[in-house]
């Protein structure tokens, strides 16, 4: 059995140079002589019925799911009755693992190729069943030492993230922000001609007949021509608006529908925005106050933190939500 596209020359290099993660192997029924080393020493000895092998370290190509386990390795045959030839031989076989020693048993041993580059097919063979007879049932090796001489998968590709900051809007009266995720994707309203926007969290309507958007804010409705143009509050909602607390969806709507006479709350400003945005919200005009012993200072008329540097005001170092004090 060829191994196709081998160069000996280049196995053996790399077998015996390159890869310097030992693949201790212990024989379950063991086949060799007091010549053979005890010790994780490369290359290694070993005789059976007046043949003689030597092998050079493996080198592993592959644990696929840490079951199937396949190897070559670098070998120098010398049999009973011939010269010594050397040549590379590919094998694999089934793995389970003793976590508790830290041992990998290996068994279902089978070659998978051999090259004896300076002998003809028939000698090959006739080397290639010599080496089978000093093949075990079963061996052990190190979990460890199987671990490091495993190759490593590469690294899976990274992802393009945008680290691009969120756009900062700043209201120093009540005021919302309007986030849609990219350009408005408008949904049917069952059983309407209404149209709502299906990505953003708020409750946002489109009446295709008046080119109008809707927004109900608390318990008051504001309306505009367009999402980035001029909010304003109405009391005048499309009469199909009364049909949209039929949909589970806006049921909690319907107390709103049409709008209270009387509504609660002060009408706030809108701030849209199609991509990731922030709002920071002052009671009126900012005011300052120092943290004792630094150079920095905090707003005190936020629902947030803000902190910026008393030597220059128009940085702002960090904004968060307050955090809890712990007792």
């Amino acid at each position: 059995m060829k191994i196709r596209n081998a160069s000996f020359l280049q196995c053996l290099l790399v077998t015996a140079a390159l890869f310097a993660s030992p693949l201790e192997l212990h024989a379950a029924d063991s086949t060799t002589g007091s010549g053979q080393s005890a010790d994780s020493s490369w290359p290694r000895e070993k005789y059976q019925n007046g043949n003689k092998l030597i092998i050079y370290q493996p080198q592993v190509d592959d644990w696929k799911n840490f079951q199937d386990l396949s190897w070559r390795m670098a070998v120098s045959l010398t049999p009973k009755t011939g010269k010594t030839v050397v040549g590379v031989v590919e094998m694999k076989g089934t793995t389970s693992v003793d976590n508790v020693n830290k041992l990998v048993n290996i068994s279902n041993l089978q070659i998978t190729g051999t090259d004896f580059p300076s002998l003809d097919k028939a000698t090959a063979d006739k080397m290639e069943q010599v080496f089978k007879s000093f093949v075990p049932s079963t061996f052990q090796i190190s979990l460890f030492h199987l671990i490091a001489s495993t190759p490593k998968n590469a690294p899976p590709a990274g992802v393009q993230l945008n680290n691009d900051p969120p756009r900062i809007f700043v209201g120093y009266r009540p005021s919302i922000l309007l986030s849609v995720n990219g350009d408005p994707s408008l949904s049917v309203v069952p059983n309407t001609s209404l149209k709502f926007v299906a990505n953003t969290e708020w409750p946002l309507f489109y009446d295709e007949s008046g080119s109008a958007y809707y927004l109900a804010v608390g318990q008051q409705w504001l309306t505009a021509s367009k999402l980035d143009g001029q909010w304003s509050p109405t009391k005048t909602l499309p009469p199909e608006m009364s049909k949209v607390p039929q949909d589970k969806q806006w049921s909690g709507l319907k107390k709103f529908i049409p709008p209270p006479a009387n509504a609660k709350g002060v009408t706030p400003e809108v701030f849209y925005s199609d991509k990731p945005a922030e709002i920071i919200l002052f009671d009126g005009q900012p005011v300052y106050a120092q943290i004792p012993n630094t150079q920095l200072e905090y707003a005190t008329n936020t629902s947030r933190r803000r902190v910026r540097l008393q030597t220059d005001p128009a940085v702002l170092l960090f904004d968060c939500r307050p955090m809890v004090q712990r007792s």
